[in-house]
């Protein structure tokens, strides 16, 4: 019991800090799902038999391509241009949920980027380019 009232103020603390964090606002200007070429994976299946005192096998050997999916966002700011991509895990994963052309609302901590979706959920993507915005 000790240990669950130590535990809860941290909890609530720590979601406090987070929805205190340093949020920043853009417009999602650009999105597109890539796959990216891994490697390949290669399958061996071998049938043997021994008939009469005589073996004899038969070896077939299947290759796969790997990929890895990614959906690519391209967020702008007043002074800042963010190319950032999440990592699609599965085939059934779905990206952050958010409109092109609208704003979104995102939180940098180095080379990540933390994209406030259109549900309130937290989805995590990584930075691939960061450049400054030009004035027109």
């Amino acid at each position: 019991m000790k240990l669950t009232s130590a535990l809860l103020p941290a909890l609530l603390l720590s979601s406090a800090l987070a929805f205190a964090a340093d949020w920043h606002h853009g417009k999602l200007m650009d999105t597109e799902k890539i796959e990216v070429p891994t490697g390949s994976t290669t399958t061996y299946n071998t049938d043997a038999k021994a008939r009469n005192g005589r073996y004899s096998e038969n070896t077939t050997a299947h290759s796969t391509d790997d990929t890895d999916t990614y959906q690519v966002f391209t967020i702008q700011t007043p002074t800042k241009t963010y190319v950032v991509r999440q990592k699609l895990n599965f085939p059934w994963s779905k990206p952050a949920n958010i409109a092109l052309g609208e704003d979104v609302k995102f939180m940098v901590q180095g080379n990540k980027m933390t994209i406030l979706d259109d549900d309130q959920k937290q989805q995590k993507a990584t930075i691939v380019k960061a450049s400054v915005t030009q004035t027109q």
